[in-house]
Parts: structure tokens; sequence; C-alpha cells
């Protein structure tokens, strides 16, 4: 799993479908790593390592590649590194600016943001689709949390750095960037409380959830990641899809394809987070394999996604297809919190596409930016021509 350039293509399905079926739960231990871990291939085996935070935990990393310090400095105090009760506790507060009641009155936004971008992609088509698609996440997850309309840009592309540069100190640079910018931001606001998201979140204080700001500000960057990364990372694969299949394109533009079904299917192909580690407390088995205290597990959704004996005929894209309980978001306690969010996007997206175009041709070579973590294409050559 750890061949370099593997990731730069979609040829690792193979891969995952070769250890579904010879070796679903296998030791790996790729040159220059200091230790080993369990890798995770099957739907089912990933599902139980999620849902299981009693002898699982979070607190060690979530990645493969974290360092220790960076990881020791946020366990417990950012929520996708932390494991109850302090999970729980920065959840309830946390998952406040993603209930129903507050995306529902975003929808209308949401609408006019892809419109606007698709409108604009329409009449000024660029070399490469994914500088204008881009817009969409970041310009709506910096809307709900109130962040200055000037900063937008800056924050899309360090974002995009922190996670996506090949080079580790534009990374670590990038990260550090965000966090004092929010550090900045929380500062502020207890000053000024101008900004009505940051006073919302600090101002709750359900059950003893109250949040320090070192926590807002370690979440608030999970959160701009996470609402940013991985829409545009599936607004671009169904894109292609589209581009690449003339006979699921007609089925969206004719409106045969129902959005909310669609958007699920782009979901699952995507798979914008490939892989999510944990690390076990206590000796369990996980498919029939024994793991120790302290070993690393890393699952792979990506490979989930694709178990044949979950999904039906699970390498072929199908805007119609119903049965899909994909994994994309992940499963139990750590189920991603802006999932309803994503889902509005892209079937924004879906919507708007049947309005506003008749057809879209491929321009070039798409190209992926090879991460076996957040994974999905950076490079779309596609025009959408009115």
């Amino acid at each position: 799993m750890f061949e370099p350039g593997l990731f730069a293509g979609t040829g690792f399905y193979e891969r995952f479908a070769w250890y579904r079926a010879n070796d679903p739960v296998s030791w790996q231990h790729p040159a220059g790593e200091p230790e080993g871990f369990w890798s995770v291939t099957r739907y089912h085996d990933v599902v139980a390592v999620h849902r299981d935070t009693t002898r699982m935990s979070s607190t060690g990393g979530m990645r493969l590649g974290s360092t220790e310090r960076a990881v020791s400095a946020v366990a417990n105090k950012m929520l996708i590194v932390a494991d109850p009760p302090d999970h729980t506790r920065m959840k309830r507060v946390l998952i406040q600016p993603f209930s129903n009641d507050v995306l529902s009155r975003a929808e209308q936004y949401v609408e006019q943001v892809v419109a606007d971008v698709v409108e604009t992609a329409v009449r000024r088509p660029g070399p490469d689709l994914i500088a204008q698609l881009e817009r969409i996440p970041t310009d709506v997850i910096c809307a709900i949390m109130g962040l200055p309309r000037a900063d937008w840009e800056w924050i899309g592309r360090k974002t995009t750095d922190a996670f996506e540069s090949p080079s580790e100190v534009q990374r670590i640079t990038a990260n550090g960037e965000i966090f004092k910018y929010f550090s900045d931001l929380v500062r502020e606001n207890r000053r000024t409380g101008a900004n009505a998201f940051v006073s919302g979140l600090t101002a709750q204080d359900t059950g003893g959830a109250r949040l320090t700001d070192e926590e807002l500000v370690f979440n608030f960057s999970g959160i701009l990641a996470g609402g940013n990364e991985t829409t545009r990372f599936t607004l671009a694969a169904l894109t292609l899809q589209l581009v690449e299949q003339p006979d699921q394109l007609a089925r969206v533009l004719s409106g045969e394809a129902d959005p909310a079904v669609a958007t699920e299917e782009a979901l699952r192909w995507s798979v914008p987070g490939m892989h999510v580690m944990r690390t076990a407390t206590e000796a369990l088995r996980v498919g029939g394999v024994e793991v120790e205290p302290g070993q690393r597990v890393v699952t792979w959704i990506g490979s989930a996604n694709r178990d044949e004996e979950v999904f039906a005929e699970p390498d072929t894209f199908d805007v119609g297809r119903t049965e899909n309980r994909h994994l994309s978001f992940g499963a139990g306690r750590h189920m991603c919190l802006g999932s309803r969010l994503a889902r509005l996007e892209v079937a924004a997206y879906l919507r708007t596409l049947r309005r506003l175009v008749r057809a879209m041709t491929l321009e070039g070579e798409p190209r992926y930016n090879g991460s076996n973590f957040t994974w999905g294409l950076n490079e779309l050559p596609v025009v959408l021509h009115a």
C-alpha cells in the first residue's frame, strides 16, 4: 500500500480488492516508518473499528504520518483526536452550527453560491475547473463561520497548503498561520462579541460543555478543513465521472437522477478521506486477527466503499444507486459534523448543472494529489457549456 505514486491515480482500488479477498486485516510496516500497523480493508471490519470507542482510541492520532509532538498538542482538545468524555463534551457544543434548523436556513445561500460559481465557470471557463469549484465549500463554510469576506481566498489557500503541500515546512507553516488566525479571532471576539458564530459557541454551556479558547481554536481549524477540502474533492470527482460517462450525465441533466440519490453516489465514489487511524487500548480481535494494546489500526474508507459484499457492482458509478450506506463520513461517535452541509452543497451543484449546463468536455489530463489521506483531484481541465 506504500509504493510511491500508488495514490497518484486510481490503481490502488485494485490493490484494495486484492487485500479484501486475500488479507483483509494485514500487518503493514513501510520502509522508514518506526512502527507498523494493522491495515483494515473490509466494510464491516472498518465499521467495527470506528464504533469501538472503548478499546480503540483517537488520541494517538487519526492519520498516518502524524508526528507524536503534534498529536499530543491537540489530543483531547480537538474533536477528531479526542475520546469520551472530552469528545462528547466538545461535540455537544460544536454540533450546534450544523443542526438541521441552522442548515435549513443556510440552504438558500448554498444554492446562491453554487449558482454563482457554475455561472462563472460557464461564462469564463479556465484551464482548471477545480480553481472555480473550490470556491463553493470555501465560501459556504467561511460564511457560516462569519469570517470577513476579504479573508476567504487566503483561508482557502492556506487550508489547501496545510493538507496538500508537498513541502512539510509549508504544511506546518500553513497550519500555524491558521491557528494564529483563529486565536486572534477568538481573542478579538471576547472583547467585541462581533462574530455571532464564535459568540454562539463560547456561550454554550450545555451540561458543562463549555469550550476553552484553545479548544475553540483547534476545532475551528478542523471545521474549516472538514468543510473545505473534502467537499471540493467530491465535487471534482463527481464532475469527472459525469464528463467521462455521458449516460450518467444525461440522467443528471434530464432530471431523471434524483440529486439526493446521486449525491450519495458521489460521496461513495470520491472518498476524500481515504483512511482513518485508531490505537488499541487493550487486546481485541479485528476481522479474526489479534490486535495487541498500543498497536495502530488503519481503516481504509476507500476500500470499504468498494466492498463487494456490501455494494452491488461497486466499481460502477451509478447516479441512481439506492442501496448506498457508504462510509465517507465515518461511523460511530466520530461521524462527520458537516455531513449534511456537504450533502447540501453537492445536491445544489447537481441541480445547478441541470439548470445551466447542456454539456461538459474534458480538455486535458486530470491529475490526482497522490495523498493516501485526503485524496482527490487537484487538476481538472473540464469545460462546462451553457
